[in-house]
């Protein structure tokens, strides 16, 4: 009887195990290679990225509402969807034309669980970011002190939450920084 396999010899005991401590080896190479270079995914590839390997490393989400796009309150909600645990470590904001309405002009960044809407979750910022400031300045935000409002689990979302009459702002860009746990 043939085997499945078809026209592999076999081999020895001692043969399999050095081929099995070969490859053993190429994979702890691989896995160490410090001369691996960075790399870029499309966002349509994210089903094969090994999340586990990314503890402690940081990244930047940047999002732009452009152009007088940013007048509008229903373009500001929710923008990004947590793809593995994560924690805020930092929000920055500049807008090219700023806010003209009489009263208070901000926007904030909170943090949305379950089936939170919009406007009903949790401030990631101890204060909003005034869009009648100075315009092209970039403005770092206070961080809440509560760890949890900071801390994101696979599944929770974050939004951009605006007040007031955003009469004339316009090119908004918030950019929050996060480090992978």
């Amino acid at each position: 009887m043939s085997s499945p396999i078809g026209l592999q010899k076999k081999m020895s005991p001692e043969e399999m195990e050095r081929q099995i401590v070969a490859i053993n080896e190429y994979i702890k190479g691989q896995k160490e290679n410090p001369n691996l270079v960075d790399h870029f995914h499309d966002g349509f590839d994210t089903s094969y990225v090994n999340y586990s390997n990314i503890a402690g490393k940081k990244i930047y989400l940047p999002h732009t509402i452009i152009g007088a796009d940013a007048a509008t309150a229903a373009n500001y909600g929710v923008f990004w969807t947590v793809p593995v645990a994560c924690t805020i470590t930092g929000v920055s904001e500049v807008h090219q034309v700023l806010g003209t309405d009489g009263s208070a002009v901000t926007v904030g960044l909170e943090k949305l669980t379950g089936t939170q809407a919009p406007a009903a979750g949790v401030a990631v910022l101890a204060t909003e970011f005034d869009l009648k400031a100075a315009i092209n300045t970039v403005r770092y935000g206070v961080l809440s002190e509560t760890l949890s409002s900071r801390s994101l689990i696979k599944g929770d979302r974050l939004a951009l939450e605006d007040t007031g009459t955003l009469t004339s702002v316009s090119n908004i860009t918030v950019i929050v920084e996060l480090i992978m746990v």
